[in-house]
Order: C-alpha cells, then structure tokens, then sequence
C-alpha cells in the first residue's frame, strides 16, 4: 500500500472515530522532500555572584571581615572562574555534556549551582548599635504595664444584691490583682525595659554571605544547505524547536570553526528532513496537507474535518436536547470545548485538523446554549421567592408570638434588651476597643473578629452549595462575621431570662389556638386538587377554626384562661397583647430572617433542580461551565 493510501485510510478512519460522521477525504498530488538542515549550537558559561542575607545568625564560610570586603573577595574569586584560571564551571559543564552530539542539541539552559567557596561579612547591626537591646515596646522601657482587671485606677467595680433591702448595692474595691498599684511587671522584658533587637536576633551584628554561581546560556542557528525543501519546512523546525533532532534523519557530526554568540563550547551537525505534502479534497474543496520527520509529524492538516466536525456542532443549541447531548458525546467536540474552557492546547486544533474558524463557531453556539440553560435555570424564581418571603415571614411571625405567650414576663421586658437595631453601636464599640470582651484585653477584640472571619470565609468556602467568586465568598464570610454574635448571644441571653420564669402553657394554648389555627384556613385552601373544591375547603377549614375558638372558650373555666369575672374576649386580647408588641419590637429581625431564608434556600433549590437538568447531558465541561462542579 502506498503512502497517499496509508494517509487517506487513516483521516478516514480517524475522522469517524472522532466526529461521528464520514468523512470523505481524497488526496493527490504527493510531495516528498528531504530537507538539508545545518545546526550550529553551543554554550556561554556565565559566572555571577549572588548576596544572602542571614540576620544575626552567622552562617559558616570564609570570614572576610565587613560585607563590603566580603563582596570584594567573592567577585575577585569570580574573575579568576571567568578568565580559565580556575576551570570548575567549565569541568562540570563538561560532565553534563555526553559524546552522543544529537543528546547534547536537546540541553537546554543550565544552572551549573555554586562554587563550594562561600565569602562571609558581617556589619554592625544599626537598630541596636551593636548592644542586641532595644527599649521594650510593651512597657516603652518603663517595665510595668497598667492592669487588665483595673484599667491603672487600682480600684475596680463590684456589685453585690441587699436581700434585706431588695436591691443592688454598687460600689470599689482594691484591685485583687495588682494590689492597688494599678500596674504589673511587662511580660514581653521581664521588668526589666529592655528586649532583644529583632533585627539581629541579640547579636549586634548583622551577617552577609557571596556566593559564586555559574549557569550554561544556550545558542542555536541553523540554515539550509540544499535548496530543495517545501516552503512551510523553516516554521515546522521553529515550531517543533530542541526536539526537532527527533525528527531528522542521518545525523552527522561535523567541526566548527566559527564563533557562536561567544560559546565556549560550540557543536554541529547536519541531518535530512523528510517532508512530505499532500493536496486533500473534501466536498470539492482543495486544501494541503503537511507532515515532516521521521515519525510523520503532523505539521498542518489543512483543516480536513471541518465539514464532518460542523455537520454534528452546528446542531449545538440550536434548541433540541437530545442533538445537544449527542453533539456534546462527539469527541472532537468534546475535546474543543474542554481545551476553550481549560485554556489548554489539542493537537486537533493546533496541527490544523480542525480550523480556527470553526472552533469559534462551535464557541459561539457552546456560549449560546448555556445562556439558554442559565435563563431557564432562573425562570420563574421571583415568584417562588416572594411565595417563600411570605411563607417565611408567616413562620417566623408565628414563633415570635408562641415564645411571648409562652414566656409573657419576657416578652414585656424585651424593649429592655439589645434589639437589631441597637447592634451596629455594639459593633462599633467592639471594634473601637471601648471595651472588652469576655474580660480580657480590649485589643483582643480584634483577634476574635478576624478569627470569627477566617472561620466565617473557610465554612462558606467549603460548604456552600456552588462555587462562588471571592468578592461574594468575601461578602458572605463578612455578612456571617457581622450577624453571627448578635444571633448566638441573643439566643444564650433570651434563652436564660426566658427560663428565669416557668412558662404559661395555658396563655399559648389560648392565643395559640388563635394564630396557628390560621393555618388551617391555607390547609383547606391547598388541599383540594380540584379548582371549585377549594372555596368548599376554605369555608370547612373556616368552620373548624370557629369550633376550635368555641372549644377552648367552652374550657375557659377548668383551665382558668380568664378570670370568670371578666370578659373573655377582653381577657384573650390583654393575653395577646404583649405577643403583639414582642413581634412588633423584633419586626426587623423577622423581616430579615424571612428575607435571608427565602433568598438563599429558593436559590439553592432553583440552583439543585438546574445541575440535575444539567446532569441529563452527561458532559463534565458543560457543569464546569455552568458553574455546577460542586
């Protein structure tokens, strides 16, 4: 069999295997050439001297006084490495090089690592002076600091509780802890006022080491030393670069005599470079057909699968699932796409099998269908969100009330605790140092708030639902940052005082019974299926919320909800009013639960049902692009 016919075979076979459709490439008009290439390539040893810094810690060497005379002596060594007096680069550059010429073409730039020699200097350090003491920065040299528990006053604030008077007496008392001084020994100098300089680490002098480094720089020419090559053979050998020695023929050593960019160590060769090149016709089109080297190399296809590759991808997004799912299956296709979205380089595309014209076309209908998943991922959300804000807040309206009727002491006094709206001056003060948290150092409010931000960023990080930006993963670390203290410590607080008394079952029974009996009325709404079945739920869910009121009214007097000397429905409305006036002083909070629950948990399920839609096409580059690996 031929050569032609081993190609033509081969984009035939190939092309179905990777496109999934025929493709019908005729060639003709075969050219062979062998190339006659020359290389010239060699090696500079260039010598340099580096500088470390080592702080006060003395690194082992040759002592060369001050840094400055240290310099001297290493770049006086350097010198006699670069005139041949001293031949260690070069011997270990000759050790790298190996007698097979074509083996020494593939070396590239080489670090030849340091002389074994390493010149030290030291200078005397000048934060300290050459003492390794500064004056401590705690205490400023004074060596005492003001107490924690007393701010410097010596006295602090006590309170105790006068059982026989009923009341709380305040008043000062000597410090415990300094005594009444008002200050305490600095721990950071011990008393002393002075600390190690953290310049020299104590030394009084800071130390340099020089370093003799030599590296190999490689240069390469090359020309033609016959005139019968094809016209592309000078971009393949630029493209293919040091490992075009594979693709040559009949490698042959030769002398060289002429300088190379200063090389001291010049080589040469001369070789053959089969080409060969082939007119490939595909509906009717012509195009060429390029390969080179021994192996055949691909150097430019011509483009040859562009009409199968565009039968399958101009189907992409165009609007009918089961032609996206097949054209995202079509290997070419596939492996397209995933080197756009990886940035990466296929030899489909840069060997020319298929064109940059149609690799942008695939781009642009690929773009064009994930905007049509990405609008029907987020089609209808405003209205299940503003159903679940409702929702939400009904709920949430809800627990707010059965927690006053259950605890109504702690409802009437919940004006008197710290509300959402008194927060911000609380952050503020947290964050200006007014004053301390959990009784230590007001600059310790600071490392619990970047703390309680670094735990923040990295929970969002791992576990939310879909890979975010950092600007957003940001803003949600922050968000938690901000709200998360007010939440806990208003659930620690309002859980304690609301414990203080036992709670009133039968004031939640009462007014329960009026708020969550309401849901009966969207029960008998949402449970018939049928349209004109719904008005008959409504009015029978009606019904039974009036039986329920008339039952527990009927209970009134065993259960002793209101004083039989009153009216009832005055009594039920003096027991629903401090519930009323609890939901109404955490308004915004229940506004801001509801509006967080609704936005995120609505987003998260529209975002679930969206990667399972996405899922059905069974392409990884699909859910990378949509944002769905998670």
């Amino acid at each position: 069999m031929s050569k032609l016919q081993q190609f033509q075979d081969f984009i035939r076979s190939n092309g179905e295997k990777i496109t999934g459709v025929n493709v019908p490439v005729v060639l003709s008009d075969e050219q062979a050439k062998d190339a006659q290439l020359k290389f010239h390539f060699g090696w500079r040893v260039e010598i340099g001297v580096s500088r470390h810094k080592h702080g006060g810690q003395r690194p082992s060497g040759i002592a060369s006084g001050s840094s400055t005379r240290a310099s001297q002596e290493a770049n006086k060594a350097a010198q006699e490495y670069v005139s041949g007096r001293n031949p260690l680069f070069n011997e270990r550059f000759l050790k790298i090089l190996g007698p097979d010429v074509s083996k020494n073409f593939l070396i590239k730039n080489t670090n030849l690592h340091s002389a074994p020699d390493v010149y030290v200097g030291e200078d005397l350090c000048n934060t300290c002076n050459g003492s390794g003491c500064v004056r401590c920065r705690s205490c400023r040299g004074s060596g005492k600091l003001n107490c924690l528990s007393c701010s410097g006053s010596g006295r602090v604030s006590v309170s105790r509780y006068d059982s026989y008077n009923e009341r709380t007496v305040y008043t000062t008392e000597t410090c415990s802890t300094c005594y009444g001084s008002g200050n305490r020994t600095c721990t950071s100098c011990g008393g002393s006022g002075d600390a190690t300089c953290g310049t020299c680490d104590g030394s009084g002098y800071l130390y340099y080491s020089y370093t003799i480094d030599g590296e190999a720089k490689r240069s390469t020419k090359w020309f033609y030393t016959s005139s019968d090559y094809h016209e592309w053979t000078d971009d393949f050998v630029k493209r293919t670069g040091l490992n075009v020695v594979h693709c040559v023929n009949d490698i042959t050593e030769i002398d060289v005599k002429d300088e190379l960019d200063g090389c001291t160590f010049i080589y040469g060769f001369t070789a053959v470079l089969p080409t060969l090149q082939f007119t490939a016709s595909i509906d009717k089109v012509d195009t060429k057909m390029c390969f080179a080297g021994k192996q055949n190399r691909t150097h430019d296809a011509g483009g040859v699968y562009d009409p199968a590759v565009w039968q399958v991808a101009q189907q992409l997004g165009a609007g009918s699932k089961n032609k996206d799912i097949n054209a995202l299956a079509t290997p070419a296709i596939k492996d397209i796409l995933e080197a756009k979205e990886t940035k990466s380089k296929i030899a489909l595309l840069e060997e020319n099998w298929v064109s940059t014209d149609i690799k942008d076309a695939i781009g642009a209908n690929y773009d064009s269908l994930i905007s049509q998943l990405k609008k029907q991922s987020i089609k209808g959300i405003v209205p299940k969100m503003l159903a679940s804000l409702v929702k939400y807040a009904l709920l949430f309206f809800t627990l707010a009330v059965m927690i006053a009727l259950l605890f109504p002491h702690f409802a009437e006094h919940a004006i008197e605790r710290m509300g959402i709206m008194e927060y911000p001056q609380w952050i503020i003060a947290v964050l200006s140092a007014e004053f301390a948290l959990f009784g230590i150092h007001p600059f310790a409010n600071y490392v619990f708030a970047l703390s309680l931000f670094y735990v923040s960023y990295q929970f969002v990080k791992k576990f939310y639902w879909k890979n975010i930006g950092k600007a957003k993963t940001y803003a949600l670390a922050l968000g938690i940052t901000l709200l998360l203290p007010h939440v806990c410590l208003s659930l620690y607080y309002n859980t304690i005082s609301a414990l203080d008394r036992p709670p009133a079952l039968v004031n939640a029974l009462a007014g329960g019974a009026i708020i969550l009996g309401l849901y009966l009325l969207v029960i008998g709404v949402k449970l018939p299926k049928k349209w004109y079945l719904k008005p008959i739920g409504l009015i029978a869910a009606a019904a039974l919320y009036v039986g329920l009121q008339l039952v527990i009214a009927m209970l009134n007097g065993p259960l002793g909800i209101v004083p039989i000397e009153e009216n009832y429905a005055r009594g039920i409305s003096d027991i629903m009013q401090p519930a009323i006036m609890y939901t109404l002083y955490n308004f915004v909070e229940i506004i801001l639960l509801s509006v967080l629950f609704s936005y995120f948990l609505t987003r998260r399920r529209f975002w679930l049902n969206a990667k399972t839609a996405v899922a059905d096409y069974n392409s990884p580059v699909l859910l990378k692009s949509m944002n769905m690996e998670r």
